[in-house]
């Protein structure tokens, strides 16, 4: 067969497209078929399933960690520590020494998830030093440096001029939150 480069991209357009609808519509009469063959077992108002149609996994605990975070900076106003963050947290929980460990991994997660994919916090430095602060993205202009306050705040907590942020590496919210 031999076509012209115009009706050749003109099939490939057409044929991917009836792809497309063929493939949904078959994704749609599977997702039909494991919903009315799963009906008879469970109720339909405790059945979840994920777009391709498999059944959900149940979901743990949300942690409390994430908003422990985010209300410490916002109570305190300034940088502040991970070190501070696991002691208030210790206290907040008043839990024992002996869980000092677990609190430091899900205040590091928690602060993880802020930072890498919501976007609502920072973790600020001095240049040569491993110490860290967190900070909250508003406190940020738009070149990456902290406010005149908390710029004060920083100098006295961590003894030196913190380092500017790369605001073109802050992720934004993909979804709205719950």
């Amino acid at each position: 067969m031999n076509f012209t480069d115009r009706d050749q991209v003109e099939m490939v357009d057409f044929y991917s497209q009836e792809k497309l609808r063929l493939t949904a519509s078959l994704k749609h009469v599977e997702k039909m078929l494991r919903k009315l063959s799963l009906g008879a077992s469970k109720s339909g108002s405790e059945l979840v399933l994920t777009k391709t149609g498999a059944l959900a996994k149940k979901r743990g605990p949300k942690s409390v960690w994430g908003k422990f975070v985010l209300d410490c900076l916002t109570e305190h106003n300034r940088p502040m520590s991970y070190k501070e963050l696991i002691h208030l947290g210790m206290a907040f929980k008043k839990w024992p020494a002996s869980r000092f460990t677990e609190v430091r991994a899900s205040i590091l997660n928690s602060a993880f998830r802020l930072r890498a994919i919501q976007g609502k916090i920072q973790t600020v430095g001095r240049d040569g030093k491993k110490e860290k602060c967190l900070i909250l993205t508003e406190w940020l202009n738009e070149s990456g440096k902290m406010s005149a306050k908390h710029e004060r705040a920083f100098e006295k907590l961590a003894g030196g001029v913190p380092t500017v942020v790369d605001m073109s590496a802050i992720p934004s919210l993909k979804f709205a939150e719950e």
